[in-house]
């Protein structure tokens, strides 16, 4: 799926437009044990709680498309053959409570994290319209696609103290509240690729970006592609490791700067549906312009292969921090604001290694302002 994809299902989760018709739900302790298993009347909701549920859901089908949320790809025989895609079928075709109970009984085990939380499915049906214009329907349904969202949130306990009464206009002592915070996992199945229902893959959420864990394996029994922070590590670390001595601050700032600018151009882009990427191909060039030698640059592109796989494509989200530069060792830190990078200089002063950094403003050190004769 991809982000146009994605926010035409999230527009789907409000009161006025959901076509839910079952949400079950489960509460788990911390040894993960079911406390207690429930489903809610949707049509008897009151609306307000209505949408606090589907606020819930919602959360699942937020962040950035490879990394916070991961297209899954399942083999044909896992999908004809596996226990797994079985389950996850029978649950697209209605949430029954066998089929609901069979799934908590391989997930909730696989949960991580060692507080109480609570598993909710949703089910529902989208009547697809033909197509869209600025986002309103324009020709009537010829299609139905249909789905479940599964959100796996963490249960919080609120203190008890003197809340106010509106009623009796006092306050008056409230017992602990266990209340359910945002998800942390879920995922969607079937995906909505091209606008249509595809059995072959699935959707996942992760709130931290860490990427495979026991609850991936219980639900999809697929390995999932390298997390976002694990991209990001090994990117860099490959990028150290084969270019060496030649492993410049200008030459990692234009690399970055290139990054930024792929990311930038696309999310200025309302009309792009796919997701940026960058190729070793792509790299290698960028590397040779920084005049970095053929043997460096073949090393590089022999470690990005090894560590992605042949022909990987990957998110430049993932192999760069955007939102901050930083210079540090063991003895210092330095922050400096990543639209500033012109602002540093890395350079040798008479045998002395130094970082060099540009003063325009005032400076500060622990609060007292100093000057620079």
């Amino acid at each position: 799926m991809n982000k146009r994809e994605t926010a035409e299902i999230r527009r789907r989760l409000s009161v006025q437009k959901t076509g839910a018709d079952c949400i079950k739900g489960v509460y788990i302790n911390e040894k993960r044990e079911i406390i207690s298993q429930f489903e809610l009347p949707i049509s008897t909701l009151p609306e307000d709680e209505l949408e606090r549920y589907l606020r819930v859901f919602k959360k699942v089908l937020s962040g950035s498309i490879g990394k916070n949320l991961i297209n899954v790809d399942f083999s044909t025989k896992q999908v004809s053959d596996g226990e797994e895609q079985k389950l996850l079928m029978s649950l697209r075709d209605g949430i029954n409570t066998d089929s609901f109970e069979k799934f908590c009984t391989k997930a909730v085990p696989s949960i991580p994290g060692d507080e109480k939380c609570v598993l909710l499915m949703m089910h529902e049906t989208y009547d697809i319209p033909v197509k869209f214009k600025d986002g309103e329907a324009i020709e009537d349904s010829t299609e139905q696609f249909r789905y479940v969202l599964c959100a796996v949130c963490p249960v919080k306990e609120k203190d008890s103290g003197l809340c106010y009464e509106g009623d009796s206009k006092q306050f008056r002592s409230k017992a602990a509240e266990h209340i359910i915070c945002p998800a942390e996992y879920g995922f969607m199945y079937p995906r909505f690729d091209d606008r249509c229902s595809n059995i072959y893959g699935a959707l996942y959420y992760s709130k931290d970006a860490s990427g495979q864990n026991p609850l991936t394996d219980a639900v999809f029994a697929s390995s999932l592609p390298m997390a976002a922070d694990d991209q990001r590590s090994t990117f860099s670390e490959i990028l150290r490791g084969a270019v060496c001595d030649e492993c410049s601050y200008e030459l990692v700032q234009t690399v970055r700067d290139h990054l930024s600018d792929v990311i930038e151009t696309y999310e200025n882009d309302k009309f792009a549906d796919e997701p940026p990427a960058v190729t070793k191909t792509e790299l290698c060039d960028l590397l040779r312009g920084c005049n970095v030698s053929e043997d460096h640059v073949e090393a590089f592109a022999e470690d990005f292969e090894e560590s992605f796989g042949k022909g990987a494509e990957l998110s430049p989200a993932n192999l760069i921090e955007t939102k901050k530069l930083e210079f540090k060792n063991d003895s210092i830190s330095i922050k400096v604001d990543p639209e500033r990078p012109d602002l540093v200089e890395v350079k040798n002063i008479d045998g002395v290694k130094c970082i060099v950094i540009k003063v325009e403003d005032g400076v500060e050190c622990n609060g007292i302002d100093i000057r620079i004769k």
